[in-house]
């Protein structure tokens, strides 16, 4: 069963999708969400950050799914 949150905009996001990626929230703000993760930023720039953070983490054996 696909989890899924919902930000104060009222817009959904699947936080079970195999990668983390950042989405435009409708409210303002951007959402990084995907293995199990859902945070929100400010801006564009400090989303990407942690996207990258993320990853790296994924591929040096961090923690997630």
């Amino acid at each position: 069963m696909t989890r899924l949150k919902v930000s104060p905009s009222g817009q959904v996001y699947d936080i079970d999708i195999p990668q983390p990626k950042v989405t435009r929230d409708e409210g303002g703000g951007y959402y990084v969400h995907g293995w199990g993760i859902f945070i929100r930023f400010e801006n564009r720039d400090e989303a990407l950050a942690k996207v990258r953070d993320l990853e790296i983490q994924g591929k040096l054996g961090g923690q997630h799914r």
